[in-house]
This record gives structure tokens, C-alpha cells and sequence, in this order.
């Protein structure tokens, strides 16, 4: 597939012509590269982020528990108090 760019500034363009040529690339080759590199780490920062809300929705359902659990081992000390006496 092509993609076509128009209007470039033809300082960008020699930036890139000039960090083709440092990489040893054609400057469709170094552009290429650069778009399936920016997508890919695009890709991963969206699937970064939809991992860390989902750690974090999971980290705020532990600590609830927790508490929850604490109450519940209250409750049962008091019952077995209860019972002792």
C-alpha cells in the first residue's frame, strides 16, 4: 500500500534524507520505519495503559476485600469470645 506526503517542509526533508543516510536506508525506507515504529509503540502505550487501569481497578477490589476480610475475622473473634464465656 502507498501513502503519499505532500507539502513537507524541505528542512524536515532533509533531515530525514540526512538520518536515512547516517542508518544507511532510502529515505522511503527510513520513513517506513519510522510510521511501523510509531504505530507499534502506540499500540503498546494504549495496551500499557488498558493493563494498568485494569491493575489497578484489581489492586482497589484487593484492598476492599481485605478489609472486608479483617471485619469478618473481628466478627468471628468476637463470636468465639462470646462462646468461651
Amino acid at each position: 500500500m502507498e501513502i503519499k506526503i505532500r507539502n513537507l517542509d524541505p528542512s524536515i526533508v532533509k533531515s530525514i534524507d540526512e538520518k536515512a543516510k547516517k542508518h544507511n536506508l532510502s529515505r522511503q525506507h527510513y520513513v517506513k520505519d519510522l510510521i511501523e515504529n510509531y504505530v507499534m509503540i502506540n499500540d503498546l502505550n494504549e495496551r500499557e495503559m488498558e493493563l494498568k487501569n485494569t491493575l489497578d481497578k484489581n489492586t482497589e477490589m484487593i484492598f476492599i476485600l481485605g478489609k472486608q476480610l479483617e471485619k469478618n475475622n473481628e466478627l468471628i473473634q468476637l463470636l468465639l469470645e462470646e462462646d468461651d464465656a
